[in-house]
């Protein structure tokens, strides 16, 4: 039978371990939602990227792999939002409080990258390169505009 002193202490180390266990699942939550949201973006980053080298190095299949990337940066960016939902600030990120101070603003900049890149992908399968080379420099300023406000530039990390 125990004791009044050892239910006391029992009564102590149950809710010390509860509060110690919410709060690994709490920081490994958080880490895996910066590093789940850092895989989008460099996922859109690598598809631009893609495109770029496409264009610049007169790939074979061009038209098609620009329709194929700019369809994955419109898939992606339909996810942008559902990403940055939790308010995560790790030393790991470049996101800004911006992000959930301005959330509607940043909503749509992700929806105006969706926009952007599906028009992309429209444009492409026309095949004429001027008009995907605008589209591509829209994708960009899209892209840009919304690191302007939300992102931290590369030397703040």
């Amino acid at each position: 039978m125990k004791t009044g002193s050892q239910k006391t202490l029992v009564g102590w180390i149950v809710p010390i371990a509860l509060v110690a266990a919410v709060g690994v699942v709490l920081a490994q939550s958080e880490e895996g939602a910066v590093a789940y949201r850092g895989k989008i973006m460099r996922v859109n980053g690598a598809s631009i990227g893609a495109i770029n080298d496409v264009l610049k190095f007169k790939l074979a299949g061009g038209t098609e792999h620009i329709v194929a990337h700019a369809e994955t940066i419109h898939r992606e960016s339909q996810l942008i939002a559902g990403a940055f939902q939790q308010e995560v600030l790790a030393d790991e990120s470049r996101a800004l409080p911006t992000i959930w101070q301005q959330w509607d603003e940043f909503v749509a900049a992700a929806d105006a990258l969706g926009q952007a890149s599906a028009k992309l992908a429209e444009v492409a399968k026309g095949g004429d390169q001027r008009a995907i080379m605008a589209e591509v420099r829209t994708v960009g300023q899209t892209c840009g505009g919304c690191h302007d406000t939300f992102r931290k530039p590369s030397e703040e990390q």
